[in-house]
């Protein structure tokens, strides 16, 4: 049976950088989807105060411009920490789809004896028993038909 454990850390972010980049994309456009429906609520929200109270917006309203502006810079460095959470989260799903990969293609050229080990807090750790649950069956059916 192989014990040989991964490395504590991972060197590079993007392992598997197709699937990393869909997950981050997946993420990155259902948070701005989020922040337009803010925005037009908020938008639409002021408009209708606005239209109620123009006496009382007219402050709000002469400020706008400054207002918006300083809004979307706030919008784009929480965009900026989105890609970058949504970079790292991604990197605890490719890490072991990639570590899996590695051990069924050294499956499939004969080492019956490889098992799937992932790092604490990597996702996948149930399959990653399963799978190693299998693998141990496996060999040891091998190992009974190699005795007879």
């Amino acid at each position: 049976m192989s014990t040989q454990q991964p490395t504590a850390r991972r060197n590079t972010i993007f392992i598997k950088k197709k699937l990393q980049l869909r997950y981050m994309l997946l993420i990155f456009l259902s948070v701005l989807c989020g922040l337009a429906i803010m925005t037009f609520e908020l938008t639409a929200t002021l408009s209708d105060l606005f239209d109620a109270h123009p006496v009382l917006m007219q402050p709000v309203y002469d400020e706008f411009i400054p207002i918006v502006a300083n809004f979307f810079y706030k919008i784009m460095i929480y965009l900026l920490f989105v890609v970058i959470i949504s970079a790292f989260l991604s990197h605890k799903m490719a890490g072991p789809v990639y570590r899996f990969e590695q051990v069924c293609k050294a499956i499939a050229k004969g080492d019956f004896s490889q098992r799937v080990h992932l790092r604490r807090g990597d996702q996948f750790t149930e399959l990653q028993d399963d799978f190693n649950a299998m693998m141990d069956k496996v060999e040891e059916e091998i190992n009974k038909n190699k005795n007879k």
